[in-house]
Parts: C-alpha cells; sequence; structure tokens
C-alpha cells in the first residue's frame, strides 16, 4: 500500500493532537537507560505537516540531570503514554555530549510516514 500525501498527513495530524492534548507531551533524553533531560514541547507541537514529514517547533532548553552522549529519545504524551522511541541518531541535539547541570536542547526533531 502506498498512502498519499493527504493521508499521511492526515495521520501525522492525529498523531499531533494527540500530543496537544492536556499539558505540554515531553522529549525524554536517555543516556543508556538514564533520563539525561527532559523538554517540554510547546502546545502545539507543530511546526508544520507536510508531504508526509510532521515537524516540531523547537521547544526551549531544559537543565541535564545527567551527562554523558545521548543513546535514544522517548515522546511521552501529556497523559504520560509512549509516543514514540526515537534512536540518538534521529534527534538532533544542539551537542554532541549532555552534561549535568547544563543546558540541553534539539535543533530539529520530526516524525515521517
Amino acid at each position: 500500500m502506498v498512502l498519499s500525501d493527504l493521508a499521511k498527513n492526515a495521520m501525522l495530524q492525529g498523531l499531533a493532537d494527540v500530543l496537544n492534548a492536556g499539558n505540554n507531551s515531553v522529549l525524554s533524553i536517555y543516556i543508556d537507560t538514564v533520563l539525561a533531560a527532559e523538554l517540554a514541547l510547546v502546545n502545539p507541537v507543530e511546526l508544520n505537516i507536510t508531504g508526509g514529514v510532521l515537524t516540531f517547533k523547537t521547544p526551549p532548553e531544559a537543565l541535564a540531570i545527567a551527562s554523558g552522549i545521548p543513546t535514544s529519545a522517548k515522546l511521552i504524551s501529556a497523559t504520560g503514554e509512549l509516543i514514540a522511541d526515537y534512536a540518538a541518531a534521529e534527534i538532533t541535539l544542539n551537542k554532541d555530549k549532555i552534561y549535568q547541570g547544563g543546558y540541553v536542547g534539539i535543533q530539529s526533531l520530526t516524525v515521517r510516514i
């Protein structure tokens, strides 16, 4: 099955709607199994949805609670439900390494269908 961009965009809008419900959703960044930082996603989360790609607004930076090289991230809804797992290569942080007590941010975050 090959979906049209219209269908892909509709599915991604549904995802954005889930993330926009309630308080802010969160991007949790991990170093192995240790939570390193949590970035609160700005509501509404979407910057745009086009061509089967949901591009998120850049959230504010957050203080890191652990140090190391990020290995993964989890996108969590405001109700605490896991929405997506990301490998470190799928998110673009503003730094290669995270330092406890320092600020962490992302340069870009997308979901592609």
